[in-house]
């Protein structure tokens, strides 16, 4: 599997590689080369590996969106879910790479993800969605989250103006249909196109908060 990491070990197998380590890998090599100038030609040597790694891998599939993980038997893309925060880690690893590397071609390859991602894990009305609503588990209600923020720092870096209004819409509708109060709290669901459902948590909250504060950042 070339430079890539490993999801997890069962003993001393290695069982499967996915595109979240390896995203969030270099998301972390990137942004360090841009904070630990001492530094900074080391990290950014790993940043530029995993990226070659990630953009030969073959996890970006045919419609332009990363699927979860690799065949092992195969080395080539598995075909398993698109979830939204493997489109969205790669969005910000690929904007500390554009300053750290300056270059603003890591930039548009980032802004091709965020298109695609758009296009394809949304609704008629442009709502973003994972295919576990509206039963998703903790862990899953917070990744449409991670796909909000990671979008508002790539907007911030590449403005567009259908990445304003996607993020403006899921920010209006989440407001519109998917909170309640209860006494004096504001209870936010996992499932921003439908009426709240419970229940709410630290995940389900937080998700929604990162949309409402990328429309917030750009109004």
């Amino acid at each position: 599997m070339g430079h890539s990491l490993w999801w997890h070990l069962v003993g001393h197998a290695h069982t499967q590689v996915v595109a979240i380590a390896n995203e969030l890998f270099f998301s972390v090599a990137a942004s360090l080369a841009n904070r630990k100038p001492d530094d900074r030609d080391y990290y950014l040597d790993w940043a530029r590996r995993s990226r070659d790694w990630f953009e030969k891998s073959g996890l970006v599939n045919a419609k332009g969106v990363v699927n979860d993980d690799l065949d092992l038997a195969t080395c080539k893309n598995a075909g398993d879910t698109a979830w939204s925060y493997n489109q969205g880690v790669i969005l910000g690893a690929y904007v500390e790479l554009a300053e750290a590397d300056a270059n603003e071609a890591h930039l548009a390859a980032a802004t091709s993800i965020a298109t695609a991602a758009i296009a394809n894990l949304t609704d008629a009305n442009q709502i973003l969605h994972d295919v576990c609503e509206p039963n998703c588990d903790v862990t899953a209600a917070q990744f449409e989250g991670v796909f909000m923020r990671n979008l508002r720092i790539l907007h911030k870096a590449a403005p567009r103006a259908e990445f304003a209004t996607f993020i403006n819409k899921n920010a209006d509708s989440i407001w519109a249909n998917n909170r309640i109060t209860s006494g004096s709290d504001t209870l936010l669901g996992h499932v921003w196109s439908d009426p709240f459902i419970p229940p709410a948590n630290a995940t389900t909250q937080s998700s929604a908060l990162d949309t409402l504060v990328a429309a917030a950042s750009i109004a």
